[in-house]
């Protein structure tokens, strides 16, 4: 563990109901306390400077930014606070960019409630984790073959580009894509015209096309380790 007294954990989850129970099950540990909660990317980065927490239970998914680049920020602010990842993406390239950015600990929606708390006790004592179901799904994609390769679309993306295609993949429009990240709509156009210049496309109908067909081709792989 961190320390013999309760180790402090901040937790930043867009889904309130998850957060309320993410609160819950960390504060009936004799181990862990809350110091703070938030759904959004900038409040959480106020919290994590004022609170200074041991460990932070984050999702990716978050109102006005990205998990993983949340992470990359609590690593500038403190090296020495861990990060778990509770998410409900099981696919090999947000695992492999979220420990690249600094996460310590990767767990699932589906998994138990109990493997949070046995996470964090792991990643407080120094270890990397992950758990039972993601590193199945893992050997299973790798058995099946269906491993994202290096030039598949989202590797060839920068963290930020990848935040970019996620949200058009889900629809998002330019404007509600710089709502959703906080930056300006020029901003978002730029790393559009990247994104387009890496995948050899033209047209936004095209990068539209292409972030929703990639993003369908992720949950449709994440279904199947579910089933």
């Amino acid at each position: 563990m961190v320390s013999l007294k309760k180790a402090r954990v901040l937790i930043v989850h867009s889904q309130p109901v998850m957060r309320y129970g993410l609160v819950a099950l960390i504060r009936s540990s004799k181990h862990f306390e809350v110091c703070a909660e938030t759904g959004e990317a900038p409040a959480a980065r106020r919290l994590f400077a004022e609170h200074r927490p041991d460990l932070v239970v984050l999702n990716l998914t978050l109102r006005h930014g990205d998990g993983i680049a949340l992470i990359k920020d609590f690593r500038k602010l403190n090296r020495a606070a861990r990060a778990l990842v509770v998410t409900a993406r099981n696919d090999t390239l947000s695992l492999e960019r979220v420990f690249k950015a600094g996460a310590c600990g990767y767990v699932v929606t589906q998994d138990e409630t109990a493997e949070v708390l046995h996470a964090l006790e792991r990643i407080a004592s120094g270890e990397l984790y992950a758990s039972g179901t993601v590193s199945r799904g893992l050997l299973e994609m790798l058995a099946a073959g269906t491993v994202e390769t290096r030039k598949a679309d989202g590797r060839q993306l920068s963290d930020r580009e990848l935040q970019v295609f996620r949200l058009m993949g889900s629809g998002l429009g330019t404007s509600r894509v710089a709502t959703e990240l906080q930056v300006s709509v020029k901003t978002v156009e730029t790393h559009q015209s990247h994104i387009k210049q890496k995948l050899g496309l033209h047209t936004g109908v095209e990068l539209n096309q292409r972030a929703a067909r990639w993003l369908l081709n992720v949950t449709r792989r994440e279904q199947r380790i579910r089933d």
